[in-house]
């Protein structure tokens, strides 16, 4: 794979005539004036573009591929000093410096490029910002970025900033349709919890992490002490956010219902002892 500008052909001997014979014989590309390259592929193109349109960085959907590690695709999205148009990419104006480089490729960084694509952005998000040190990340951007767009805010809102794992996340975003908002790695005691809704705490357990003594361990540990301090506990397994979501989400809304001193309809599996109602134990029976 390779990119070149014209004058780089042309100081490797490449006439004008050449190049275009190149070009029509399918060994060179043509991405833009003056830019060429070798491969007809988005990532080869992203090169070209970068290599050489020197100022311009990649935004929106291009740049939440490449921090994702997905496969590129045309058109790719970018933002520069002036607006340029091609048959595989946009540049839009912009001044902006919150840039970096990705896997050699110039990047606008996350919250800037999500603003590009704010009502699709929020796997960029909930990647960049997981893990207990999300959460603030996030809020250090914010304060940089100065003025959030509306349609980000509310993307933000929704996303499960601050989950670790999959299974986590997938409650999260389930429990904001319903208009509950949990913290993630919520900070008791000395422990970190997966999800807080005020005196509520909820723990998705993954197999491979839980099934190890120390885990073991530190799991009734924390929970011990977080009894002590007031709060009430809700376990799940990755299974059970897998195949039975709606679930969980009734028994996560009964509880705060408890809390508040009311007296919910508690759903089956409360009421049932597991192995009549979960999918993964009834195959086995």
């Amino acid at each position: 794979m390779g990119e070149w500008t014209t004058a780089e052909l042309r100081g490797q001997g490449l006439s004008k005539d050449a190049i275009r014979r190149k070009v029509r014989e399918g060994k060179l590309y043509r991405v833009h004036r003056g830019i060429y390259t070798d491969e007809w592929t988005p990532w080869a193109v992203a090169r070209a573009l970068a290599h050489g349109l020197s100022r311009i960085h990649f935004t929106g959907k291009t740049a939440q591929e490449i921090y994702l590690g997905r496969q590129l695709t045309f058109p790719l999205e970018a933002e520069g000093p002036r607006t340029l148009k091609g048959k595989s990419f946009r540049v839009s104006h912009s001044r902006l410096q919150a840039t970096h480089n990705v896997n050699g490729l110039p990047v606008m960084q996350p919250l800037w490029a999500a603003r590009r694509i704010s009502r699709a952005c929020r796997p960029l998000l909930e990647e960049h910002y997981r893990g207990k040190h999300g959460p603030g990340r996030l809020e250090t951007d914010r304060r940089r970025m100065r003025r959030v767009p509306r349609s980000l805010k509310e993307t933000i809102r929704h996303a499960a900033i601050g989950a670790d794992s999959p299974p986590e996340r997938t409650l999260s975003r389930k429990l904001r349709t319903e208009g509950i908002f949990p913290e993630h790695n919520a900070l008791i005691a000395g422990y970190r919890f997966d999800l807080r809704i005020g005196r509520l705490l909820v723990e998705v357990d993954g197999w491979e992490y839980h099934k190890h003594s120390e885990a073991f361990q530190a799991d009734r540990s924390k929970q011990n002490s977080a009894v002590a301090h007031g709060y009430t506990v809700l376990r799940f397994t990755a299974d059970d956010i897998n195949y039975h979501l709606s679930e969980a989400i009734l028994l996560i809304k009964a509880t705060l219902e408890v809390l508040k001193g009311r007296n919910p309809e508690l759903p089956t599996s409360a009421t049932q002892p597991y192995w009549k109602w979960h999918l993964c134990v009834k195959h086995l029976l």
